[in-house]
């Protein structure tokens, strides 16, 4: 009985797998076509082509999640009429195949994963066309002008360097200062002896759920100097309740033996702290450094509120102007104006500035490794 539910179970696969390869390939060659008709110079009427051209995609796009739920659909039911289930080989692993739960699982990661990544496919392309021929429109997945001048202008732009080296000064600063600050409140928090610890608990409690406001925040920073100071991005944010909760969280899951045997080996706090707890902690630690780094890399609202002068405004608000106020075409010469739109430069610039999150995660990435502890205990 079981092998005859198998060969049916596999006949079914093999059908399903050809209808996936299809549709899969229909998406495929779609996506290739609009890419060839983007990529195509048109020759009068080009304006109401370029909006047929926009009608279809957007057509296209809102059939792909239909014709990805009829899929899974049509898998359904015909694994129901054939009385094919997937629990029925759950226990034997040589007899498992992919399911319908699978297949439906893959495509809607598939959707997710097509939804995440175009973005960066649709701003790289911008950014790599004429600035005057995007200005048309219908430069979806490949530039249909190729050109480097939009990087060539924001690389030679002084403003966009400044505000670059502002936010890795405040990301690389204000990271590493949050994270040795957090982290000895954290250690502290986490000592089972510590007097008043409930006490300081709350008050951190209450202070991470109430807060005074902006206007109180505002006046509080303007009154202590830091208004218009480089140091607003650094100071306020040395400190979070939040982070300080989930490094405690993990510097209470060490042994307490082992900070026991530290003592009896003649170590005080602060080295049990910076040489035991801390290394022991590299996976908690990075997480808080890639939620610290993103947020002060990805910081504009506090430029906004607490400067003033263009030396100090961060990579995300100027990109913010350049969206919203066309900056970086002020001042052009009219020839390279009718070449170069804000839009494309916007673009350029955009992609510049995630460069260094693609390169910075990588190295955080790889601290979350297993069996860090191995070999902490003697003996």
């Amino acid at each position: 009985m079981l092998e005859k539910l198998t060969d049916l179970y596999s006949d079914a696969y093999h059908r399903f797998k050809k209808a996936i390869f299809l549709f899969v390939g229909a998406i495929v060659l779609g996506t290739l076509v609009f890419a060839y008709l983007s990529h195509v110079q048109i020759d009068g009427g080009t304006e109401q082509v370029y909006i047929t051209l926009d009608v279809l995609f957007y057509i296209f796009c809102g059939l792909l999640p239909v014709a990805a739920a009829g899929v899974g659909c049509f898998v359904y039911v015909y694994c129901k009429r054939q009385k094919v289930w997937l629990s029925r080989f759950r226990k034997s692993k040589l007899n498992r195949r992919v399911g319908v739960f699978d297949i439906v699982l893959a495509v809607i990661i598939g959707l997710f994963c097509i939804l995440c990544i175009y973005p960066i496919v649709y701003v790289l392309a911008g950014s790599f066309n004429q600035g005057a021929d995007y200005s048309i429109g219908g430069v979806w997945i490949l530039p249909r002008v190729f050109t480097f001048e939009n990087y060539a202008v924001v690389l030679k732009d002084t403003d966009f360097w400044t505000s670059y080296g502002v936010t890795i000064a405040r990301t690389v600063l204000g990271t590493a200062l949050a994270l040795v600050f957090t982290a000895i409140v954290a250690y502290a928090m986490s000592r089972p002896n510590l007097k008043f610890k409930k006490t300081f608990y709350a008050i951190n409690l209450f202070t991470m759920f109430f807060s005074g406001g902006l206007v109180p925040y505002f006046l509080i920073i303007k009154s202590v100097g830091l208004y218009d100071n480089f140091l607003v991005y650094i100071i306020p944010s040395l400190y979070s309740v939040y982070n300080m909760i989930v490094l405690q969280s993990g510097f209470a899951s060490i042994s307490s033996d082992i900070h026991d045997a530290a003592l009896i080996d003649g170590a005080g706090e602060f080295r049990i702290w910076w040489q035991i707890y801390m290394p022991l902690s590299k996976p908690v630690l990075a997480t808080i450094v890639l939620w610290l780094a993103v947020g002060h890399w990805n910081s504009y609202f506090d430029t906004m509120i607490y400067t003033n002068s263009e030396e100090l405004q961060s990579l995300q608000y100027f990109l913010l102007k350049a969206v919203q106020t066309s900056s970086m075409t002020e001042g052009m010469p009219p020839e390279m104006m009718e070449r170069l739109s804000s839009q494309t430069l916007s673009l350029a610039a955009i992609i510049l500035s995630i460069i260094p999150v693609f390169c910075f995660f990588p190295l955080i990435r790889k601290n979350f490794a297993s069996g860090i502890m191995v070999g902490s205990l003697k003996g």
